[in-house]
């Protein structure tokens, strides 16, 4: 019987049915093999918007997934966070995010945005004042009661001042433990209260710099104001010796830090491999950046940094918080945005890699040390677990 009569009679046409499913086994085979080329031509290269950058997308992703994670914590309202290579500037990772209306963290280019980063600013402040040859981080200074009348109208205070503060103890021990009078009396005692030589310094440091960076659109030189302005006040010295009165974007605060880390020489953070842009050979003596950097290894190991310490890698930095906006209400019942930062390098003898990470918030521990030191510590462990880092 033929073919056409065994489908008029409503018979299986075995024939027919045969080649289908070889054809259907072997279309099976190819997609198969097609999806197996697939997946290993994913892993071995990296995705395209990485490719011809400095970018580690692993540690990219790693680094976007802790901060995202902090920041629901928290309810934080953005943050970033940037891992960089000590020697070239090459910036390895680099995550910002911020909140949006429903809720969601989504990446944001808010790289060039500058703020107030609190004590953060302790650490140039500090290392202007020992060039001097002045004061040294082993001298001792007096914090008082925790709080210290800058003149008639303006009081600075430490966070423990309802504690009744420091009172005296070394000058390393301030910037540990975050003392403003301590660090503002020890830079105030260096410059002989000329703030002209104050800002000099930080210029011979290149301060503040870079001021642009290829694929960061908007950055521009850290804001503040000296002696040679208009609108200078005499109490705008201490003030910015701690971190406020100035706004500096992270990248440009983990510049001069990696600087530190790098035995004084600062290079240009860099989003394209190319060979290292120094922009400055030497930003301190040697000698004070030696002592710069044993201090911000005991704020993480004796001072408020602790919680970015880890037993997986040996960790130096520094924390920073800082009082910005009023979001709404007034005289005692004001509510604020602040400011959390942790800026430090790993490992201490020979770092290989700086890290930076700011979040802003309005609810929670105001503390730089607790939220942004975890997130640090976090990105620094999966490091060393991934093999980027050899303690």
């Amino acid at each position: 019987m033929r073919d056409d009569e065994l489908q008029v009679l409503g018979l299986p046409n075995k024939r027919k049915s045969y080649w289908s499913w070889i054809i259907v086994a072997v279309c099976v085979v190819i997609i198969a093999v097609l999806s197996c080329l697939l997946i290993k031509k994913t892993k071995e290269e990296p995705p395209q918007k990485y490719v011809g950058t400095t970018i580690a997308p692993a540690l990219q992703e790693a680094v976007d997934s802790v901060l995202r994670e902090k920041l629901m914590q928290v309810s934080g309202l953005h943050g970033q966070a940037i891992v960089m290579e000590v020697k070239t500037g090459a910036i390895k990772a680099i995550v910002g995010l911020e909140r949006r209306y429903d809720g969601q963290y989504v990446p944001c280019d808010n790289f060039a945005y500058q703020q107030e980063l609190g004590q953060l600013m302790g650490v140039p402040s500090l290392l202007a004042a020992m060039e001097t040859d002045s004061v040294s981080l082993f001298d001792r200074v007096d914090a008082g009661d925790g709080i210290w009348p800058v003149d008639d109208e303006h009081r600075m205070g430490d966070h423990n001042h309802k504690l009744g503060g420091y009172g005296e103890l070394l000058v390393g021990q301030a910037l540990c433990f975050s003392s403003n009078i301590g660090i503002a009396k020890t830079v105030l005692k260096a410059f002989h209260n000329d703030a002209s030589s104050y800002f000099d310094q930080l210029d011979k440091m290149s301060f503040g710099q870079p001021d642009s960076i290829g694929g960061i659109t908007g950055l521009r030189p850290a804001t503040y104001h000296t002696p040679r302005d208009s609108c200078w006040k005499n109490y705008m010295f201490p003030w910015h010796t701690i971190g406020y009165e100035c706004k500096i974007a992270p990248i440009q605060m983990l510049t001069i830090y990696n600087a530190i880390a790098n035995d004084g020489m600062m290079v240009k953070p860099t989003l394209k491999p190319r060979e290292p842009e120094v922009i400055n050979e030497h930003i301190a003596r040697q000698e004070n950046i030696n002592e710069m950097r044993w201090v911000l290894q005991k704020t993480v190991e004796e001072g408020l940094g602790k919680r970015a310490g880890t037993e997986k890698v040996s960790v130096a930095g520094k924390t920073g918080t800082s009082q910005l906006n009023v979001i709404w209400g007034e005289d005692d019942d004001k509510v604020y945005e602040y400011q959390l930062g942790f800026c430090g390098f790993l490992p201490t003898e020979k770092p290989e890699y700086s890290i930076i990470v700011s979040l802003n918030v309005i609810w929670g521990p105001h503390s730089g040390g607790l939220i942004a030191g975890t997130v640090f510590r976090q990105i620094a462990e999966w490091m060393v677990d991934h093999k980027m880092i050899n303690d």
